[in-house]
């Protein structure tokens, strides 16, 4: 509740949602008054109609990407960086000084990495979803913390984990 500067029945109200959504299974600990995992399988709350199962199926969805869609490595993105950057330096130098900078040592261009591709990672966990449900999607993983956006450089969607847990 601090973290989140929400007030208990805010909590209550977004674990019983998260709950209803077959999402966590949850019970409260009176005696420790803190939340505990009831060890039972989560079950979504097929008796929800109209905006409010709309919003169960959401949240469902939403933490299903937040669980499965492929981080990038952004530390391997920078090391690729650094390389192409060193390459292009070496490669300049070498034409304005080659015995100082022999062309054999120059070495192979850096190969960028593998990227996953997002767009289609989502698709593939919600194939009935249109572009305009993606979109929206993941605007509300950048609310939530999540950075997902397109890259331009690299013509890909990144998909960033920038939560800092701190207390």
């Amino acid at each position: 509740m601090a973290r989140f500067k929400i007030s208990r029945r805010m909590l209550q109200r977004d674990l019983k949602d998260l709950r209803d959504a077959g999402v966590i299974r949850l019970k409260l600990d009176r005696k420790h008054n803190n939340y505990v995992d009831a060890e039972e399988p989560p079950v979504f709350d097929e008796s929800a109609d109209g905006r409010h199962r709309q919003h169960l199926i959401r949240l469902r969805r939403l933490t299903t990407l937040m669980d499965h869609l492929e981080r990038t490595d952004m530390d391997q993105l920078s090391r690729y960086e650094s390389a192409v950057e060193e390459y292009d330096w070496y490669r300049e130098a070498m034409a304005e000084d080659p015995e100082t900078f022999p062309p054999e040592e120059l070495g192979d261009p850096p190969v960028m990495p593998l990227l996953e591709d997002i767009k289609a990672s989502y698709y593939s966990l919600f194939p009935d979803s249109n572009e305009r449900m993606r979109q929206r999607d993941f605007r509300a993983l950048n609310d939530a913390g999540y950075n997902i956006y397109y890259s331009h450089k690299y013509r890909t969607i990144i998909f960033e984990d920038d939560w800092e847990y701190s207390d």
